[in-house]
């Protein structure tokens, strides 16, 4: 991938972790959103970049959060009556999803609606879910953990210029009391 950087998947949740909430977000929020990220970047690529065009249109901190919220009541929804559909207006990115999907999956619940060939960018109006067995997803997952992960340098230099305005870093306040 030209213009990449090699990082941990740590790192991706991390760094948006920060900039969800230098946008806003409390902590769990946050950490549900860079969850979500870290996931999608993991398996379907392409997620840094959308959180970078979020954070400037201002959806990062009111449509990516309903959105998992939406997902996980139609959950609930798709226990209880045998299927349900989760809308998402505005249409959101599956960056503001796929731990969330993984979660359902992982609790028997098949979401259905996302292509085989998508990215963390592709936007999502509707996602139907019913209960049901899951395959495991082939990817990249186990392999990004433990070798790294290639990300779009741009967007997630981006980002770290964004995370900045989160907290001062423990060593510089070490530097300061030297």
């Amino acid at each position: 991938m030209a213009g990449s950087v090699l990082v941990a998947p740590r790192e991706v949740h991390d760094l948006v972790f920060r900039c969800a909430r230098v946008a806003g977000c409390d902590a769990g929020g946050a950490d549900r959103t860079a969850r979500n990220v870290t996931a999608a970047e993991i398996r379907f690529g392409g997620a840094l970049a959308v959180v970078v065009d979020a954070l400037a249109s201002g959806a990062f901190t009111s449509t990516w959060a309903m959105a998992a919220d939406a997902l996980v009541a139609a959950e609930v929804d798709a226990r209880d009556h045998g299927s349900a559909t989760a809308t998402f207006d505005p249409p959101v990115p599956l960056a503001a999803l796929a731990a969330t999907v993984a979660e359902a999956s992982a609790r028997c619940v098949v979401v259905s609606g996302i292509p085989s060939d998508a990215t963390g960018g592709l936007e999502l109006a509707t996602l139907d879910l019913a209960p049901g067995q899951v395959e495991p997803a082939a990817g990249p997952g186990t392999d990004a953990h433990r070798d790294g992960l290639l990300v779009d340098r741009r967007a997630f230099d981006a980002l770290v210029e964004v995370a900045a305005a989160f907290l001062v870093a423990e060593e510089a306040l070490d530097a300061l009391e030297n």
